[in-house]
Order: structure tokens, then sequence, then C-alpha cells
């Protein structure tokens, strides 16, 4: 082994958490939360309960979303940020029977070259009710570069 160098100020984590439960989820609308662990630096910030904030930067994000559909049918998650929704990134769920949980989660790392709000827009053809999810995000220390 090497000589080490001097330590260095490893800055704090940015983070927040975001949550919904028991809500009915609506076809074509982006999916309501509410905070459950706030970013006091002012990086990542929900805008309304339906936005979040993002400053320029990298990201990990990872989100879950769940439902009963009422009749057989699907759900279907797709987040949008930088201005375009990212079927990439998306949630598809099919069920044979009615009554049927549907569920999915997603992770994904963003470069976010401006700032952007990123939501998360739920599309079925079935009533959904019992909604459920949650979202973390992490801003990453990685430089733009």
């Amino acid at each position: 082994p090497g000589p080490q160098g001097e330590p260095g100020n490893v800055p704090e984590d940015i983070f927040a958490s975001y949550a919904t439960f028991m809500i009915q989820l609506i076809n074509g609308e982006q999916i309501p939360f509410g905070t459950m662990t706030a970013d006091p630096t002012g990086n990542i910030v929900l805008n309304d309960s339906r936005r979040i904030a993002l400053m320029p930067g990298y990201y990990q994000i990872n989100y879950h979303v769940s439902a009963i559909l009422r009749t057989a049918g699907y759900m279907q998650v797709t987040p949008s940020y930088n201005g375009a929704p990212h079927l990439e990134y998306g949630i598809y769920f099919r069920t044979s029977v009615d009554n049927a949980s549907a569920n999915g989660s997603a992770s994904l790392i963003l470069e976010i070259p401006v700032p952007t709000e990123f939501t998360l827009t739920y599309n079925s053809n079935s009533v959904s009710v019992e909604g459920a999810g949650t979202i973390t995000v992490v801003k990453l220390r990685r430089e733009f570069g």
C-alpha cells in the first residue's frame, strides 16, 4: 500500500422521499404524492402534489406504484422529465381477472442539465383503487463534464 493523502471533506448526501396510499388512481393523470423526507438544500422539491422539481445534476430515482384493478385490464406508469415522457423507464402490468393487484417498480439514473420537473403519469383501462406509491430521489455527487 502507498501513502495516503489528506482526508477530504465529503459533502452530505442530498435526498428526498415521497409517498401516497389508499387513493384512486385516475387514467391519464399524474399521480399525487406527499413529502415523507424533505430535502433542505432545495435541490429536490415537491412543487405541488404531482411535480418534483430537480435542480441540475445526476440523480438516482426509485419508484414503486401499486393498485387494485376492479376489472381485468392494464396499469401503465410513465415517468416524465427534461420536458418529455420516458416509456423506457415505465411500468406496465396486465391482469386477466377482476379485482386483481397490479404493481411495478423502476430504478433509473438521470442526467438533469437544466432545472426540470419529474412526474409519474398513470394510465389504465380499469377503475384503479387502493393506489399506493413511493418515490425516493438521491442526488449523486458526480459533477458534469
